[in-house]
């Protein structure tokens, strides 16, 4: 009786569920038990694990690419699942609803692999060689494909125009909620249209926001929220980095929603749309946020136990070196004396560059004298950052089409333990992949944090702090970071070169440089 056992036939039952609410109803049984019927009339031995594909969309290929579906194909590509096996759906739309095309090539690639593929709601069975030499029933798979892309085509189609109008009627003024789903540290208001802050999780977000201009890192954040036993948002157990970092970095903390988009073939390639302000009550103030993003832009920002000292540098950790670009440190020479001089740190170290000491004397009352000047030559903006954007995107889509076709040769066979050759080129493409992504979300911010009515605010805010607190030099560098990337102390012209973020620079003449005779 064993042995009649081990001789059936071996059947995987595949489930799949694009949406949680198809879970809530009887699916889930019905696709069993119909697995377990067919099994029983045909003598096979149903595997006791199912493939489930739960909340993961066949119209874009999610469920080949990434899913259960995808861990079935590489058993079958292994030989750990056997040919001659069988692949239970309820109907072909389970395991792809992308054109026609591409799921009648990921039937036959299944059937190929001496898989049979049967549909249980009719019964019907594809092998290689039912696709081969009966053409109805390869039309008819064909057309059942067709049926379900344009069903799942029109529900996108249908689903985009909702929100467009949504984000129509938004823009136009009105109010309309897009959606129940909001920053954890809101919840739906009553009204039905707007939301409301959480209020202990409104001051959680506020106070990791001052400890963050205070200097305090992410990690070092996460690790007093969690030493103080403040609750995490959400379901996790502990606060983590990450998450510190998105909260920094969400402009919904000051109202703002950026609403995206997507193509309907490919949804995880995400465009964001215009900005929509006031969408969401305001956490924190847009100049705290901004302030942020400056000051995380900088250079050399300032972290760590040393944040709270007072600095005795305007232009600490702006200050570069104009022969290697290197950072230029308050250097005393002579402490009884006042002797204080900037010099470039690798040539203090010995690393190669030549030591040249500027008197610091002559810095801060250049710019003190200058400082009208320098505010009124704020640049309007940088024209070029559009076209970086442009040519950043480009890069992108063509390593992430180059990563795709090294992919594809992997699942055809040319694995990185036989060709060594091919898993350097993925991990060269995956790293190309990460800092491009990483430049674009840079650039992307630049263009929203550092346009040029929000640089000219900097700028004047910076112009009010000199005027009004003339020795606070902590709070004058503070002002300076959200300004500039780097200001380059030119020793050999007697010029300071500051390098605005938004793009841009400006000159001040510190000392008039000394001329060979």
């Amino acid at each position: 009786m064993v042995d009649d056992q081990q001789q059936c036939p071996k059947a995987y039952s595949y489930l799949r569920f694009s949406t949680p609410e198809q879970m809530k109803g009887d699916s889930f049984s019905r696709q069993a038990r119909l697995a377990q019927e067919y099994a029983d009339r045909h003598g096979l031995d149903l595997d006791e694990h199912s493939f489930e594909d739960f909340g993961i969309s066949a119209y874009q290929g999610r469920n080949r690419e990434a899913g259960a579906l995808r861990m079935f194909l590489r058993a079958a590509e292994d030989g750990t699942i056997e040919p001659g096996s069988y692949l239970l759906v309820e109907s072909l739309d389970r395991i792809s609803r992308q054109s026609a095309r591409k799921a009648s090539t990921l039937l036959g690639d299944i059937c190929d692999m001496g898989i049979t593929v049967v549909t249980l709601f009719d019964g019907k069975a594809y092998d290689k060689e039912t696709l081969d030499r009966d053409p109805v029933a390869f039309i008819m798979a064909v057309l059942i494909f067709m049926r379900a892309n344009e069903e799942s085509a029109t529900k996108a189609r249908r689903l985009r125009s909702v929100w467009q109008n949504k984000r129509q009627k938004i823009a136009e003024g009105e109010s309309v909620r897009l959606t129940s789903r909001a920053p954890q540290w809101l919840r739906p208001a009553d009204d039905g249209v707007s939301f409301e802050i959480i209020p202990e999780r409104g001051e959680v977000v506020r106070r990791i926001f001052e400890m963050a201009l205070d200097g305090v890192g992410k990690k070092s954040i996460a690790e007093r929220l969690n030493n103080e036993g403040v609750p995490v948002f959400g379901r996790g157990q502990h606060w983590h980095p990450s998450y510190i970092d998105k909260i920094l970095n969400n402009p919904a903390t000051y109202g703002t929603l950026t609403p995206f988009t997507s193509r309907p073939e490919r949804k995880s390639d995400r465009e964001a749309c215009e900005p929509v302000e006031g969408y969401y009550p305001t956490v924190i103030d847009r100049e705290i946020f901004e302030r942020f993003q400056s000051l995380k832009a900088s250079k050399a920002p300032r972290r760590g136990r040393h944040s709270k000292k007072p600095l005795q540098n305007i232009l600490g950790g702006l200050a570069t070196c104009p022969l290697c670009g290197s950072i230029m440190a308050r250097v005393s020479k002579n402490v009884s004396k006042g002797w204080v001089y900037l010099a470039c740190q690798r040539a203090r170290q010995g690393a190669g560059c030549k030591y040249n000491a500027v008197r610091y004397d002559l810095i801060e009352p250049a710019i003190h004298s200058q400082l009208g000047y320098l505010i009124g030559d704020c640049p309007t903006g940088d024209d070029s950052l559009d076209e970086e954007i442009e040519q950043t995107r480009n890069s992108l889509e063509g390593v992430e089409g180059a990563l795709s076709n090294v992919l594809e040769s992997i699942e055809n066979g040319l694995t990185p333990e036989r060709y060594p050759s091919i898993g350097n080129r993925l991990a060269d493409l995956q790293d190309q992949r990460d800092e491009l992504k990483d430049t674009l979300a840079e650039l992307l911010q630049r263009q929203t944090t550092f346009s040029g009515d929000m640089a000219t605010r900097r700028a004047v805010n910076l112009g009010r702090a000199v005027r009004d607190h003339p020795d606070d030099k902590t709070l004058i560098n503070s002002h300076m970071r959200e300004c500039f990337s780097k200001v380059v102390v030119d020793f050999l012209s007697g010029e300071l070169v500051f390098h605005w973020k938004h793009g841009g620079h400006t000159h001040l003449m510190y000392k008039v440089p000394a001329f060979e005779m």
